[in-house]
């Protein structure tokens, strides 16, 4: 597909949101972007909720342009079949705890055998140094840590995260601005890297202000509600009929608004003084907000040039006329049939072609393609590759239910050895 990575080829290892995410954005600037699941697909796939045709909205959200093969890499052929994509490849993404990759035999030091100027990007919840490395981590337990969640939420309520996954997107983001950049740093040395991308500090960055006001002040923020540390007014305000979003237009708001005396009431009249006295100010704002609906003052603030806009649901965001003029909802055909509509990317660039993006591809997809058609592999290969997948899924089935026998027993010889003494 065209674009600024145009050319460059992507190994998708990762699941769910972080890393997939990351590698669609790399595959919506135009990069050849392979997704590489086990036979059984990613988590992702598997979530509940609506779908199309079977396939998870879970899964479509992140996966857009990228193309689908499976490859069970515990086994030798499934190793051999991913080492030769590394061969012809430029990155190998994935978003594993730290030590999988290495246990897959798919981290840099292994790679790098096959393909010396490969670049290597994980993104895990705290990276592969410190104390947390081992630790399992999500979305919301690393917004727990980086504080964000304590910095959510109306004040004296309970901690709240974001709606959206925001330690996961902001993980991928920086991914793939990495990438980006390993590639020019490629261009001009001829050297791969290896990439270790932290959700946690990926949040941290995000809240740059934050702990600037805390590392500069002492005093610790917490939640604001829709609130800003140093502007007022600032937020979302309550009409006689909705809310606006209002932002700092001091003292034009006034003015608009019908509350004049305010600009010249002590309290209100400097930034910090009206920070000392937020309560009486918002209530004085919502007191002549009530005057009249949200829609009322809407079109009053576009004609004043205040800066404001609405609380809108997701389903008037989807048809606001601005994000149509964007081309911000998109209408993939599937290969299953119909068309899947999914978020489109913010990032007008000369070059790429939107209208030649491609839906999220269903398990396997691009089997053929990957496999006979970039790798020349003959039908007995890939036969091979496939009989080796079902011997050792067997095996690990045998494996799983010796596990779970040898527990039940355990569990049964408690119980006999419990009504002994009893």
């Amino acid at each position: 597909m065209a674009g600024p990575l145009s050319g460059y080829r992507i190994l998708d290892l990762s699941r769910a949101i972080a890393g997939p995410y990351g590698a669609m954005i790399l595959g919506d600037l135009g990069a050849e972007v392979i997704k590489i699941e086990p036979p059984g697909g990613e988590v992702s796939r598997l979530f509940p909720g609506p779908s199309h045709e079977g396939e998870s909205f879970y899964y479509m959200a992140f996966n857009r342009n990228k193309k689908a093969v499976t490859l069970d890499l515990g086994t030798d052929a499934g190793k051999e079949a991913f080492y030769d994509l590394v061969k012809i490849s430029d990155v190998v993404w994935d978003n594993f705890r730290p030590g999988v990759m290495e246990r897959l035999g798919a981290d840099y030091k292994t790679i790098k055998r096959f393909n010396p100027k490969i670049i290597s990007c994980s993104i895990s919840g705290y990276g592969a140094t410190g104390p947390y490395v081992d630790r399992p981590s999500v979305d919301v337990v690393v917004q727990g840590i980086a504080g964000t969640i304590s910095t959510t939420g109306e004040p004296g309520g309970r901690p709240l995260k974001p709606g959206f996954p925001a330690a996961d997107i902001l993980g991928g983001l920086f991914g793939a601005i990495s990438v980006v950049s390993a590639l020019a740093h490629r261009e001009r040395t001829g050297e791969g890297k290896k990439i270790d991308v932290e959700m946690l500090g990926s949040m941290m960055s995000a809240m740059a202000y934050e702990f600037s006001y805390y590392l500069c002040s002492g005093i610790v923020p917490g939640p604001m509600g829709s609130g800003h540390l140093a502007l007022l007014p600032y937020g979302v305000y309550k009409c006689k009929e909705g809310y606006v979003a209002i932002g700092p237009t001091w003292p034009r708001l006034a003015k608009v608004i019908g509350a004049d005396w305010m600009i010249d009431d002590t309290r209100f009249v400097k930034g910090e003084e009206r920070l000392k006295h937020r309560k009486e100010f918002n209530e004085a704002i919502e007191e002549h907000l009530a005057k009249a609906p949200a829609d009322d003052w809407l079109e009053l603030f576009y004609v004043e040039d205040i800066i404001a806009g609405p609380i809108n649901t997701i389903d008037k965001t989807a048809t606001d006329p601005q994000v149509k003029a964007r081309n911000m909802i998109l209408n993939l055909p599937h290969h299953l049939g119909g068309e899947v509509r999914l978020v489109g990317n913010p990032m007008k660039i000369p070059g790429i072609e939107e209208e030649k993006y491609t839906a999220p591809p269903t398990l396997g997809q691009h089997n053929d393609e990957i496999l006979k058609g970039l790798l020349n592999y003959s039908d007995e290969k890939i036969a091979k590759l496939r009989d080796e997948e079902k011997r050792h899924a067997l095996e690990l089935l045998a494996r799983l239910e010796k596990t779970s026998m040898d527990a039940a027993t355990r569990i049964l010889e408690k119980e006999a050895e419990q009504e002994k003494k009893e």
